[in-house]
């Protein structure tokens, strides 16, 4: 009979996980960091802030693409030390994003949240601080796990040995995200469903197992 899944808070999972995090299977990982690297766009001499920025990787496809600024904030103090070797150009703080932020209003060019508004309940106070930290030109990039996902009770876990770890995650709903937005004045400027068939080349074989149609992750690109 196998064994019952762990369940740890949200820092001491990542904690745990931020050891080979960035070697582990995963296909929502896998997919966002392809939509980073290939498909944000307009990031050359900008600002960006990502909430949530685990070991880096997003951050570090941000410089490859002309980013000037690269800074981002995460709960979990190992996946910020995997950050931190990563590259000494990040600006790092350990935080929690339904808190504000001790930074600047109008500071940044692009707020990103990257497969971490699952951890949180209550999106409004991550979209008000990012809307607050953005330029008047500004724009909030959002990736997370398809609602269909979501709602179906696919959330961020992860293998360790012979254990199944598992943290908190709360599925939202379009409704959430669409209410959240009018509540906040931010305008959904685009909103994309990817697939596994949509990515060339083809992700991993997991990246397949529900079908090549089947929505993996949902993109919104707000502006206020």
């Amino acid at each position: 009979m196998p064994a019952e899944p762990i369940h740890l808070s949200v820092t001491d999972a990542y904690d745990r996980w931020s050891r080979f995090y960035d070697t582990y299977d995963n296909p929502m990982v896998a997919a966002a960091t392809r939509i980073v690297a290939q498909g944000l766009g307009g990031v050359q001499g900008a600002s960006v802030f990502e909430f949530g920025c685990g070991t880096g990787r997003n951050l570090s496809a941000l410089l490859a693409m002309g980013a000037a600024r690269v800074t981002g904030c995460d709960l979990s103090i190992g996946m910020l030390e995997q950050a931190r070797q990563r590259d000494a150009r990040f600006e790092l703080m350990q935080h929690d994003m339904t808190q504000p932020l001790p930074l600047e209003s109008q500071s940044f060019d692009l707020a990103l949240f990257c497969l971490s508004l699952e951890h949180v309940g209550d999106l409004e106070p991550p979209l008000r601080e990012a809307g607050r930290l953005l330029k008047p030109s500004g724009r909030i990039a959002i990736l997370e796990i398809h609602p269909f996902l979501s709602l179906s009770g696919v959330a961020a876990h992860f293998q360790d040995g012979s254990e199944e770890i598992r943290m908190p995650a709360y599925p939202h709903q379009f409704a959430a995200y669409c209410n959240t937005c009018a509540r906040l004045g931010l305008r959904i400027e685009f909103c994309r469903e990817w697939r596994p068939c949509d990515f060339q080349p083809p992700l991993t074989d997991k990246s397949f197992k529900r079908g090549s149609q089947s929505p993996l992750l949902l993109e919104l690109q707000l502006r206020s």
